[in-house]
């Protein structure tokens, strides 16, 4: 089946040459393959050598109950827990991958820092790809309810699922720039992932990374990824980026997570080759995800950092802390 290629013709595409999203039929596909074999995965799930220690782990995120953010005028980053995020720049608010609630086979381990009905006023929600960790229905919903004119910055077809939430968004293929105010810029660039929200939807939505510039600052939102060329692409495009927010949980075992998630030592890594000033891990410590112990994701990238292995200001955020900018 000969490859298609999608873009959003409404939004400019940055990088000279660039196509669009390579497509084979309905799904769209990463730029290098993730060779998966359901062998590994079944046996992944059968056979975990870190059962013992992640249910004898006693790690638990710090967690400081706080609105106060919501009411500053300050430019800061405030961890919400996994992938979610609060942050303001000049004044300008934006929510990413809104997750706020448990679910049935995975509690959530830390609760919120606020009621989210104390959300008002936000700009703009990203969503990096369509899972249900990273596109909660019900966190969503109450977001858009008191949010109307909340514009949502989604991945090509993403917007197949957000109209039941809300008809103000966008979409952007990779490397393509959100129309948003003056004085902001939004783009998305690539990752190596996938997304699935229902059985029969696999990869029929984009998945992808955010650069957010305002304020002369620069924030690089990595949603989930697995290591790839993409991080060197992302800074030769944008080589002053400020602060790198990267995944860093959910990589264990690696035969099957190497293909979805970059373990620490990658993070690290990316860290380097975007040449990030300040890199915040996420995506860990709030759901148990992989077959990792909880807490082994945050306690291998301080060893890194202790190490000298990481070549930039690392800070480990606790649920609710405010990290100025």
């Amino acid at each position: 089946m000969a490859k298609e290629y999608l873009f959003n013709p409404d939004l400019p595409i940055i990088k000279e040459g660039w196509k669009g999203n390579p497509m084979k039929g309905r799904s769209f596909i990463n730029e290098k393959p993730a060779p998966i074999k359901m062998a590994d995965f079944l046996k992944s799930r059968l056979n975990n050598p870190h059962k013992e220690a992640r249910k004898n782990d006693t790690y638990r995120l710090g967690f400081c109950p706080n609105d106060d953010f919501i009411k500053s005028e300050d430019d800061m980053i405030v961890w919400l827990g996994h992938a979610s995020f609060f942050i303001r720049l000049g004044g300008v608010t934006f929510l990413t991958d809104p997750s706020y609630f448990g679910f049935p086979t995975r509690p959530r381990m830390v609760p919120i820092p606020c009621e989210i009905d104390e959300f008002k006023y936000v700009d703009y929600v990203l969503i990096s790809h369509m899972h249900h960790d990273h596109a909660d229905t019900r966190s969503l919903y109450k977001i858009f309810k008191g949010n109307k004119k909340t514009q949502a910055l989604l991945p090509l077809n993403g917007g197949s699922y957000l109209k039941y939430f809300t008809k103000n968004y966008q979409e952007a293929g990779w490397y393509q720039q959100y129309k948003t105010m003056p004085g902001v810029e939004v783009y998305f660039l690539p990752s190596f992932h996938w997304s699935r929200m229902h059985i029969l939807d696999s990869n029929n939505k984009l998945w992808g990374s955010f650069i957010i510039r305002c304020n002369d600052k620069t924030i690089y939102f990595g949603g989930d990824t697995a290591w790839g060329s993409h991080f060197e692409a992302v800074a030769e495009l944008f080589p002053s980026i400020d602060y790198a927010i990267l995944p860093i949980g959910a990589y264990t075992p690696r035969s099957v997570a190497e293909f979805a998630h970059i373990s620490p030592d990658e993070a690290a890594e990316a860290a380097k080759v975007l040449g990030v000033k300040h890199l915040i891990p996420m995506h860990y410590g709030t759901y148990k995800m992989g077959q990792e112990p909880l807490g082994e994701p945050y306690r291998a990238i301080c060893r890194l950092d202790d190490d000298g292995e990481i070549n930039c200001c690392l800070n480990c955020l606790d649920v609710g802390e405010e990290f100025l900018l």
